[in-house]
């Protein structure tokens, strides 16, 4: 059984706890994240490739656009773009899942961070970009994504 969708709905309930404490600026953005969750989590897409391109302080192969293939909710695949070449199979596990940006984009929220803004696909609600900087006094800690061209894969 994939206990992804367990662990998400548990992040997204803590990060909607969080926010009930309060007037909270992020508040508008929970719900955004919460509500492109439970559109993606409708889709019932378990196996897909998706075009992934990080922006961080980071190793330099997680720098290109990647096209990412999950099974079942594992990343079984990279190929990078810019390269033209596979990634090593030793490498799979840096690169994020759709549920993996939707727990990377919770986590984040619930560190308040300064700056938050994501866009989510309208349809199937998977998140196509993100920018995020969690604190001003921390250097290298931002990061920004984008995830497009979704292709749902037969089991």
């Amino acid at each position: 059984m994939n206990a992804a969708p367990l662990q998400g709905l548990l992040v997204s309930v803590a990060v909607l706890c969080a926010a009930a404490c309060g007037n909270d600026p992020i508040e508008p953005e929970v719900e955004d994240l919460t509500s492109a969750r439970a559109r993606w989590e409708a889709t019932g897409i378990a196996n897909y490739t998706y075009l992934y391109r990080l922006s961080c302080f980071c190793p330099p192969q997680l720098l290109e656009t990647a096209r990412v293939g999950v099974t079942d909710g594992e990343v079984t695949s990279v190929f990078l773009l810019d390269s033209d070449a596979p990634a090593a199979p030793d490498t799979y596990g840096l690169y994020e899942t759709i549920d993996g940006l939707f727990d990377r984009l919770a986590g984040s929220l619930a560190s308040d961070p300064v700056v938050f803004e994501a866009t989510y696909d309208e349809a199937a609600g998977y998140p196509t970009s993100a920018q995020v900087d969690i604190s001003e006094q921390i250097a290298d800690e931002e990061y920004s994504f984008t995830a497009s061209d979704l292709v749902a894969a037969l089991p």
